[in-house]
């Protein structure tokens, strides 16, 4: 499995991050889906994925413990974790012990020495910039004293964030106190490509949420026309993400070649500042198919300008992203 260095840090990370977010249901139990999950979990450990992405938000980690407890590999795994303090309803206030007591319960839970990394996210009610980017100012000096003192105890390694959209990206940026940027990032989602080049300038990394676009941009459902009526993206609210996706399957035609999965994971992964991309993982052909696809020979770096020259306007946040954490009964594909 490649890897790449994560700007700034010492750690090499696998360039496809395991995403357990719908890898077993909510209560731990042998179903068929938690079990294809841990096959799933045990399949990447064993073809050199390190790099782990959880949350206490998805319910599933009961499932990672399962296979970590007693791993020959589990010291060698890095964690990145979900760390939304404050969250929506803590209505702006930063809570130190609410920050801790997350960290902590992922040690406990991931049977982990240390996270590696932290995906800390600021939340407001509603969650909009206008709120958001004068909260991070208010807040930041508090975030970074406890991710210091965390830090300084051996519990975690480094600070990352994800910043919903660019401009609070860029602010996130200019306080200089993060290692890198997580977002939302995919043929479909470009814009925080905006901020790669000063990013790679200053030694930082990206890593690339829903790469696949909660599954429109997968073999099993680019083509809206072959999708069974009772497909979720089968519903009118995605049109106009089709409709940008088919402009640009034309443009990439010889890229995209027979697989679009392969394809968006290589965009997803060619600009160099992308360190890794997080990758809803749920069987062991997911693992293997996503896992070929990265050793592939990696798409131009120019591709994302292409791209983002392409797609004059942002798309709307899937309707079903939001409620995503919950919805365990999905059988869908990889986000």
């Amino acid at each position: 499995m490649q890897c790449r260095r994560l700007g700034g840090t010492d750690l090499d990370v696998s360039v496809i991050c395991f995403g357990p977010m719908r890898a077993a249901n909510r209560e731990p139990g042998d179903d068929e889906k938690s079990k294809a999950g841990e096959q799933a979990l045990r399949r990447a450990l064993e073809v050199g994925i390190n790099f782990l992405h959880s949350s206490y938000e998805y319910g599933t980690r009961w499932m990672m413990a399962r296979v970590l407890e007693k791993h020959p590999k589990r010291t060698e795994v890095h964690h990145v974790i979900k760390l939304p303090v404050p969250d929506a309803k803590d209505q702006g206030r930063f809570d130190p012990a609410k920050f801790r007591m997350r960290v902590e319960e992922a040690l406990r839970d991931l049977h982990a020495e240390r996270i590696s990394v932290l995906q800390w996210m600021w939340r407001s009610n509603p969650n909009e910039d206008a709120r958001r980017l004068p909260l991070l100012n208010s807040i930041i000096d508090d975030v970074t004293a406890t991710f210091e003192q965390m830090r300084d105890q051996g519990k975690v390694g480094h600070l990352m964030t994800f910043p919903y959209t660019a401009a609070c990206g860029q602010a996130a940026l200019d306080t200089g106190r993060f290692s890198g940027l997580i977002g939302n990032y995919n043929l479909l989602e470009p814009a925080f490509s905006g901020l790669f080049d000063q990013m790679y300038q200053r030694d930082m990394s990206f890593l690339a949420f829903r790469p696949l676009y909660q599954g429109i941009l997968s073999d099993e459902r680019a083509n809206a026309s072959a999708l069974d009526a009772s497909d979720r993206c089968a519903d009118p609210v995605y049109r106009s993400a089709y409709e940008k996706l088919d402009a640009l399957k034309a443009i990439f035609r010889d890229e995209i070649g027979d697989s679009m999965t392969s394809f968006a994971i290589r965009f997803a992964l060619a600009h160099p500042v992308v360190a890794s991309i997080i990758l809803g993982l749920n069987r062991v052909d997911q693992v293997d198919g996503a896992v070929a696809a990265a050793e592939h020979p990696m798409l131009a770096a120019g591709m994302v300008d292409r791209a983002r020259r392409c797609l004059t306007q942002e798309l709307p946040e899937p309707p079903h992203a939001r409620s995503v954490a919950n919805d365990q009964s999905s059988n869908a594909p990889p986000k």
